[in-house]
């Protein structure tokens, strides 16, 4: 009896132990944002999703609300003819975006990442508009959390299998 005793605390303490093991193990499979280079961003957007679908959805819903933000700013910047570029981009953004969703929905790998790649292309269009002249672009710092967000959901939807 005395060693069944002791015994009892020992099995607990490796029981306590394997568990935890278990749960480190399992949190960090379930983290979606490791290979994003915008850690921070993707896992303020994606909210503690495990699943790459839903994980990928949230980050684009977070992306269309930027890029709202982004519409908005940019219409007080003034007017040029590379500004004109930048608003057709930003038309293209929400385009590709709500395209994407939908490719998501139908489970079109293939249509959902041409879509997430083209909306980073869209923002290094404006950008390139303003190089283009020789100027640096105003827009590049407005945008530039939407271009992070951007290539968060091109990390996030190479994990949907």
């Amino acid at each position: 009896m005395a060693v069944i005793k002791h015994c009892m605390p020992f099995s607990l303490a490796v029981l306590a132990v394997a568990t935890l093991l278990q749960l480190a193990g399992n949190a960090a499979a379930v983290d979606l944002c490791k290979g994003s280079d915008f850690k921070d961003r993707c896992r303020s957007d994606i909210k503690g999703a495990t699943d790459p679908t839903k994980a990928t959805e949230l980050a684009i819903k977070a992306m269309l609300m930027e890029t709202t933000r982004v519409r908005e700013a940019a219409k007080k910047i003034g007017k040029s003819q590379e500004l004109d570029v930048c608003h057709e981009q930003i038309d293209d953004v929400f385009y590709n975006l709500n395209g994407a969703l939908e490719f998501l929905q139908n489970q079109d790998k293939g249509s959902l990442n041409i879509y997430l790649s083209a909306v980073l292309t869209d923002f290094m269009t404006c950008d390139d508009a303003y190089e283009e002249i020789g100027e640096k672009s105003p827009f590049a710092k407005i945008a530039q959390t939407a271009k992070e967000m951007a290539s968060n959901c091109l990390e996030l939807a190479s994990q949907i299998h």
